[in-house]
């Protein structure tokens, strides 16, 4: 009885062992990483360029990262001779998908989710004290990505800045002076696994 017994524990417990739970990334693989250049310029609005970059792995054909970016300059929004500048700048978290990425030309897109400033640069002459505005930036895009090489993708898409907590009681600017239409260029560096079995 007690062979028996213990050849049935044994037996669970072999079970237990070989039993795999399901998960949503069970047959996920890192095929790599990279690191990314990103330039956005306004469409059609006051938005001024911006650069930054950001870095991210390769998981299949998602990827999941950082990102930093600043504005190069907000000087058409002054209209208060004391203010020199206003800038605005954030980062956070960059999350991205590319259908059949082993294509020469194929879909990509991505958004950035993070969080920043817009602040103010005064003049040494005036009585407002530097202020800056701590604010939350989404930019979702969507385009497509050319493989240059295996280890460089330039990546043009359109997208959308949205910006939210701006202080408007100022004066100097509104919130949707930061908020519009962008034409993005992102050049990405790494290693992007070139499997075709995802087909």
């Amino acid at each position: 009885m007690k062979r028996i017994v213990l050849a049935l524990v044994l037996g669970c417990l072999a079970m237990a062992a070989s039993a795999q739970h399901e998960t949503i990334f069970n047959n996920a693989r890192v095929v790599g990483g990279f690191g990314a250049p990103i330039v956005e310029m306004g469409l059609g609005n006051e938005m001024t360029t911006a650069v930054g970059g950001g870095g991210a792995i390769v998981i299949d054909n998602f990827f999941i990262g950082g990102y930093g970016v600043g504005s190069v300059d907000f000087n058409a929004l002054i209209e208060d001779e004391n203010i020199q500048q206003i800038d605005l700048g954030h980062g956070g978290f960059w999350l991205g998908y590319t259908l059949a990425p082993y294509k020469i030309i194929h879909l990509y897109t991505s958004a950035r989710i993070g969080w920043g400033g817009v602040g103010i640069d005064v003049s040494n002459n005036s009585n407002f004290p530097r202020d800056v505005d701590n604010v939350f930036v989404l930019t979702p895009e969507l385009g497509v990505e050319l493989n240059v090489a295996k280890w460089f993708r330039i990546a043009g898409t359109v997208g959308y800045r949205y910006v939210d907590g701006v202080n408007e009681n100022l004066g100097f600017y509104k919130q949707d002076d930061f908020n519009g239409a962008l034409a993005n260029l992102t050049f990405r560096f790494g290693w992007f696994g070139w499997r075709r079995g995802s087909r």
